[in-house]
């Protein structure tokens, strides 16, 4: 066995410079992986052993050592992004679990479509190694090393718990080799783990979900991170706002196949509010009119002015301007990793004063927009 000794503690991921340095160090787990070798490496839960996807006589290598004929392995992947390579739809609480604890100690099972994504799927064989029965299972460690080694090599890479099946997983550079060293080629040896403890597995379907194994976090979390409380902000709460939570109520209701007064049930809340709004004061007649063009409803909305008590409750605002982020951020600096921008990049300027035609092209922007969020997990 070969062994990469890595002191964490010596590296800030955040510096590039950092980075360049930890990516030479790992450079031969990397060549060893593309060679078709077994890798054990470091995750905030327990070690893994990783080895490429595409290499058929690699996943068998790994089958035998786990005694796993048939059993699938999970695809781990470096960034949460990188989920939409091999499934087309999310469904909205995974979305929500993988904008809440990705990356981190969580494994999600998801159906596949077969005749999706052919980029990354377009080989049979790599399909049903990947995703067999139609189930792929994904695994976004919290942990740079692991991070920096599953990104490099631009293939998928199937990885297990470091250990034989039915014995306890290593949790250590030192367990690795003491139990796998004749087993095992390379191991990035990083020391002791985070939490010492397997991921949780939670399996999704369209409208639900089932935990398969507790680990780090137990059910009441998950819980916790399938919930999402969604907050759109404009300046008087009238017109953009009402539209954008009244479309995004209508679009996650029908992805999760309930109506939208069901939606909390499914733990998902979805409010609107203004920087200036006048409380109490309903929708104008054109917002009204535009957004049930597309299917929303405005008729039980009344305006709500934005609180640091509302941006505490959010888990992620969308801005309809730049000087909203502003005035967010101004009373709650710490929101400023959850608020974006609707449209990313761009202002969606306020219709008030426009005719009906004017307020049907911003609830075109804000639709195609949320669409957009859905395929980023934002929403």
């Amino acid at each position: 066995m070969e062994v990469i000794k890595i002191n964490p503690s010596e590296y800030d991921i955040s510096n590039s410079s950092d980075r360049r340095r930890l990516s030479r160090q790992l450079a031969p787990a990397i060549q060893a992986l593309n060679k078709g070798v077994i890798v054990a490496f470091p995750t905030e839960t327990v070690y893994g052993l990783g080895v490429l996807a595409t290499d058929a006589a690699a996943v068998q290598r790994l089958r035998v050592l786990k005694g796993r004929p048939k059993s699938p392995f999970t695809v781990h992947i470096s960034k949460p992004s990188e989920v939409r390579w091999y499934v087309k739809d999310v469904p909205v609480l995974a979305r929500a679990l993988i904008y809440k604890a990705w990356p981190g100690a969580v494994t999600i099972l998801l159906p596949v479509d077969s005749e999706f994504p052919k980029r990354t799927l377009r080989d049979r064989d790599l399909f049903n190694r990947i995703a067999p029965d139609g189930i792929v299972g994904l695994r976004c460690p919290d942990d740079p090393i692991a991070q920096l080694l599953l990104g490099k090599p631009g293939k998928p890479i199937l990885a297990t718990s470091a250990n034989y099946a039915g014995q306890k997983p290593a949790t250590s550079g030192k367990e690795v080799i003491r139990e796998l060293e004749e087993k095992v080629d390379v191991l990035i040896d990083a020391g002791p783990t985070r939490y010492k403890k397997a991921s949780t597995i939670v399996s999704f379907c369209r409208d639900g979900y089932r935990i398969v194994r507790e680990g780090v976090y137990d059910a009441n979390a998950i819980a916790q991170l399938t919930s999402r409380r969604i907050l759109f902000v404009c300046t008087g709460n009238t017109c953009r706002s009402p539209m954008a939570a009244a479309l995004a109520r209508k679009m996650l209701a029908e992805q999760i196949g309930c109506s939208e007064d069901e939606l909390e049930r499914f733990g998902q809340e979805i409010l609107s509010a203004g920087v200036w709004a006048v409380s109490g004061s309903r929708a104008s007649d054109y917002a009204f009119q535009a957004v049930a063009k597309f299917g929303g409803h405005l008729e039980k909305h009344h305006a709500r002015k934005l609180t640091s008590s509302l941006i505490n409750w959010a888990d992620v605002i969308f801005c309809m301007c730049r000087r909203h982020i502003d005035e967010i951020i101004q009373k709650v600096p710490d929101a400023a990793g959850k608020t974006f921008l609707l449209d990313e990049g761009n202002d969606i300027e306020d219709p008030i004063g426009g005719n009906l035609q004017t307020y049907l092209q911003v609830a075109k922007r804000i639709e195609r927009n949320l669409k957009k969020r859905v395929k980023e997990n934002l929403l």
